[in-house]
């Protein structure tokens, strides 16, 4: 199957009104027929061919355990080449729907009232294996959940796909409750129970839970009864672990390369999948009856293919840089660049030139931003972010200085999600001038009670800032420090090394003393997500984000300040958004669910941990040996993570 469920440090999706079955306003793009046949090949599925997908990365992954690459230790790197440990349910290419994966009911079964809390019931597959080919069965949820709990919830995704129900304890001042699961039941081999300490909304199930990746009990039981915390479980090796994909990891060379060999038995090999325009997908296992997921088949055919392998390995190799991975692919060393930040616009005249490369373009999944660490003065003042904001202008970023190959963006959630995305939210100083923006940032600073030594003026003859501020202080007479912004360097991304270059000069105009430092990509995630909470001050990144848009919430709410393992690196702290948060887990309707997302997005525009910057028309381009089901999808190929389970090497 075509199925990344992933939620993580990777990709986003069109409307998840499609994802169960309604009807979205948004348009979906007409399908390139010619991508929609797969009968053309000679080798059967199930049978792969002595073949290689060769794939490019720029950036070593960062473990190969598979429960620390669902923590803050992994990254987008780590999951492109991390065999997926399948879920109860998953999101069906091209059109993002929900379908079952292990599940057998087709529609996630409504909560039921419960004692003090509520429960569904699911009813799992019995013909779906681990890689290793024994039966994936509901003790599997059972130990994953039980895991969760030894660890205290984990850290990185598991509090979202796991979220744990938690007490309050009567002795303290604080409250500790929290919404989330209670127990996970094995009531045989192929049904499940999943208890809530609350009656939980579409967040939670099936969009969390639902989600929620499974580990086989057999193999990670006695490696977990040994670990007495989660760094130990960490530190164990996943070579070769069972995993629910089509591929086990057989090889790593650090900084190298990454193998991972084709699973000859894969359980759903053979299986026919049909997609249509309404977003339901008609499901034909290799020996069974068909079934039709996620409403009424309508409209145009998006694609029809049947499931693989169709080749024997994926090699990924590790490469410096973009430069370096698109002169492999142009001289045939690789077949596909799996690439988070798309190809760069200098680069692509090269592939252009090679007539044996096919090019494609999809809108991005996600968005870069600048982070502020609102733990620390001077982040922590208002002001200050705003003041910062109001200087950056962002259409003349992208459309002068990054010559049009990006695109301004105010939202957490991209257009493309043309359904949960907020067209109100509009950036700090919008539409105006260089010198009224100088202007409104000087008021801004001085109404909450800044001051300078020399106060930065505007000068009309040189259309410059001269004087530019010196002896800026905090409201309370506090001097600055000087100040870092960490940011990708030239080599990975040249927009954000960029970006952050500007910023230094803008900030610099107001008297802000911040130092841009471009440095490797791994430098800063271990430094934001696992380090000193305190080691930082801004930095420039990126996410790629999900079908069900919760990362609106994942990301700031309190409970997930990075601190204590969660994405919430800007220590933001706000009661009224981690309300809206409370609430959101309840909501049972997809129009709820998007009031309470754009609501979450405005306040975060407002609040200002972190200020949206950018995204991109994301081009891919793939060695024209390659046979893909379908190439238009939200996120492009690499949200797939380049379909090694469906492609075929002609």
């Amino acid at each position: 199957m075509i199925r990344s469920a992933r939620r993580w440090l990777s990709l986003v999706t069109i409307s998840a009104m499609i994802a169960v079955g309604c009807s979205s306003d948004s348009e979906t793009p007409d399908p390139d027929t010619s991508d929609a046949s797969t009968d053309d090949g000679a080798t059967a599925p199930g049978d792969p061919a002595d073949a290689t997908y060769k794939l490019a990365l720029f950036s070593d992954p960062t473990t190969d355990n598979p429960w620390a690459a669902l923590d803050t230790e992994a990254d987008i790197w780590t999951s492109y080449v991390m065999p997926g440990q399948g879920s109860l349910y998953t999101y069906q290419g091209p059109s993002y729907t929900l379908v079952p994966l292990l599940a057998a009911d087709i529609d996630p079964p409504q909560p039921s009232a419960e004692g003090d809390g509520f429960s569904v019931v699911v009813n799992l597959r019995p013909d779906v294996t681990w890689s290793d080919g024994s039966p994936k069965t509901a003790h599997d949820l059972v130990f994953t959940f039980d895991t969760v709990v030894k660890y205290d919830g984990l850290g990185g995704n598991f509090p979202s796909v796991w979220p744990l129900a938690r007490p309050d304890d009567p002795t303290t001042e604080e409250d500790e409750f929290s919404q989330g699961v209670s127990a996970v039941e094995a009531l045989d081999d192929t049904t499940v129970k999943i208890v809530f300490n609350f009656d939980p909304g579409l967040a939670i199930w099936p969009f969390s839970v639902g989600l929620a990746p499974i580990f086989q009990k057999a193999y990670w039981a006695p490696v977990v009864d040994a670990s007495p915390d989660a760094e130990t479980l960490y530190a164990a090796s996943g070579m070769g672990s069972p995993n629910g994909s089509a591929f086990n990891t057989v090889e790593r060379e650090e900084g190298a390369f990454w193998r991972n060999e084709t699973v000859s038995d894969y359980w759903d090999a053979g299986s026919r999948f049909r997609v249509f325009e309404s977003g339901a997908v008609e499901y034909t296992p290799a020996s069974g009856e068909s079934e039709t997921w996620g409403g009424e088949p309508d409209g145009d055919t998006l694609t029809d293919y049947t499931e693989g392998p169709y080749i024997s390995e994926m090699l990924y190799s590790v490469y410096t840089d973009q430069n370096t991975a698109v002169l492999a692919l142009t001289e045939n060393e690789v077949d596909f660049i799996l690439n988070p930040l798309g190809l760069q616009s200098g680069l692509r005249n090269e592939v252009l030139a090679a007539s044996d490369l096919e090019v494609i373009v999809n809108e991005e999944a996600g968005f870069r931003y600048l982070a502020f660490n609102t733990r620390k003065f001077p982040m922590s003042e208002l002001a200050f972010r705003q003041a910062l904001a109001c200087r950056i202008d962002k259409e003349f970023m992208t459309d002068t200085v990054l010559g049009g190959s990006a695109i301004s963006s105010d939202s957490l959630v991209p257009p493309g999600q043309a359904f949960w995305h907020n067209p109100d939210i509009t950036a700090p100083c919008a539409g105006q001038s260089e010198q009224e923006r100088l202007e409104s940032a000087v008021d801004a600073l001085k109404e909450a009670g800044w001051t300078w030594d020399v106060e930065p003026v505007w000068d009309e003859a040189n259309l410059d800032v001269i004087p530019k501020g010196e002896g800026l202080r905090g409201p309370n007479g506090e001097e600055m420090e000087p100040l870092t912004l960490l940011a990708p360097g030239p080599g990975y991304d040249p927009m954000r090394a960029t970006y952050s270059l500007f910023i230094e000069e803008w900030a610099t105009d107001l008297g802000i003393p911040i130092s841009a430092e471009p440095t490797g990509f791994s430098v800063i995630t271990d430094r934001v997500f696992t380090g000193d909470p305190l080691a930082w001050d801004m930095y420039i990144l990126g996410w790629s984000v999900t079908p069900f848009p919760d990362h609106v919430f994942r990301f700031f709410v309190s409970s997930a300040d990075s601190a204590q393992g969660g994405f919430n690196t800007p220590g933001y702290s706000n009661p009224e958004f981690d309300e809206l948060a409370e609430r959101f887990d309840t909501v049972k309707t997809l129009e709820e669910a998007r009031d309470m997302v754009r609501q979450g997005d405005a306040i975060i525009a407002r609040d200002l941990p972190y200020l949206v910057l950018f995204n991109t028309p994301l081009i891919e381009a793939y060695s024209s040996r390659l046979s893909f089901p379908f190439t238009e999808v939200l996120g492009g190929l690499q949200a797939f993570d380049g379909l090694g389970g469906v492609v075929q090497i002609n």
